[in-house]
């Protein structure tokens, strides 16, 4: 029968656990930290960790409940609430996630983590003006974190402002020039921009012949798939 392990030993199996997942060990993280939380009074931390470990492991379903374990534990932990936004980001409810992330911000306005995933999953759910002012309220804390920057360059070319976007671009290769996400954002920016005008063009042109044909600037890029969860450093 197995005996549940005294504070102390819960204590060293955690630390384990969290320095071989720091590792990259996440097999070895995980036993260790499954251990660690079958102590009675393990912190909400705990499961939160435990939670962060199962999901980078593939088992969603675990991670949320680990999550929710955490949050029954200490409610107001904005970590933990942040983990459970991307756990079920990552199971594709998006809406339930964004309000996980708004608990987290709710909690901590200076969650940079919580902030970025928010604005993502905002943009994601279509909300793109919601997007932008989470990504503002990101920059002001952070503004020279590149992918945080980069991330609202992207949204600025979703919502046609290519110059804006492109802008932001700039200022990110002149800080980090042989950063490859940074030129992969610029390329795109650049070739909607040069789309919209060629179609601009277009458009004058049979407007002044009197035809009854209409163009429209090109959208969808698909450099939103450029942008990821988890781009900051997590506390």
């Amino acid at each position: 029968m197995a005996v549940d392990p005294s504070r102390a030993e819960a204590t060293v199996l955690h630390d384990v656990a969290m320095s071989a997942f720091q590792r990259g060990s996440v097999e070895v993280a995980l036993r260790f930290m499954s251990r660690a939380c079958v102590y009675p009074e393990a912190p909400a931390m705990w499961h939160r960790n435990h939670a962060e470990i199962l999901d980078r492991s593939g088992n969603s379903e675990a991670a949320e409940t680990a999550a929710r374990l955490a949050l029954q534990r200490e409610p107001d932990c904005a970590s933990a609430w942040e983990t459970l936004g991307t756990i079920l980001v990552q199971r594709g409810t998006l809406a339930e996630s964004c309000m996980c992330y708004e608990k987290a911000v709710q909690i901590d306005a200076t969650f940079l983590q919580a902030l970025n995933n928010l604005a993502v999953t905002l943009d994601r759910l279509g909300r793109l003006k919601a997007a932008e002012a989470r990504y503002k309220q990101a920059l002001r804390l952070a503004p020279e974190s590149p992918d945080i920057q980069l991330n609202f360059a992207t949204l600025l070319g979703e919502l046609g402002r290519y110059r804006e976007g492109l802008e932001i671009v700039r200022q990110v290769l002149d800080r980090h020039p042989n950063l490859m996400r940074a030129h992969a954002v610029a390329s795109e920016l650049k070739r909607n921009l040069k789309r919209r005008g060629s179609a601009s063009k277009r458009v004058e042109r049979v407007l002044v012949v009197g035809s009854d044909q209409s163009e429209t600037p090109p959208h969808g890029s698909g450099i939103s798939s450029l942008r990821r969860v988890r781009t900051v450093a997590r506390r």
